[in-house]
């Protein structure tokens, strides 16, 4: 495992964690746990992007699985308006059509 993969795990066993703690009470500060670990995966998987080229497909995926989860995100606050506070509840459906968030992805991008 090279230092950009050992990065990649890192970030995703956070973006991991924060995601166990929102499904036991799901609130806007914790949904934003989730957020800003989310971003930091973004920017290290964009730059993997370009580093792994033989994993293009998981990783292209992985940045659409995010990039709609960020799109949700923003427009459930939006919608939320004025009445969002931290100890809100914040919940949303991944999209029918929205890649899946890829489970085995440091397996797959070793292959």
């Amino acid at each position: 495992m090279n230092e950009y993969e050992k990065n990649l795990e890192i970030c995703i066993n956070r973006c991991n964690y924060a995601y166990e703690l929102y499904k036991v009470n799901k609130k806007y500060y914790q949904a934003k746990r989730i957020f800003k670990a989310n971003k930091r995966l973004y920017v290290l998987l964009e730059e993997y992007l370009y580093i792994n080229t033989q994993a293009f497909q998981e990783i292209i995926e992985f940045i659409f699985h995010l990039e709609d989860w960020f799109e949700q995100f923003s427009e459930l606050e939006k919608s939320l308006g004025n009445t969002l506070q931290l100890n809100s509840e914040f919940v949303f459906e991944r999209l029918d059509e929205s890649p899946e968030f890829p489970k085995n992805f440091l397996i797959q991008i070793k292959k």
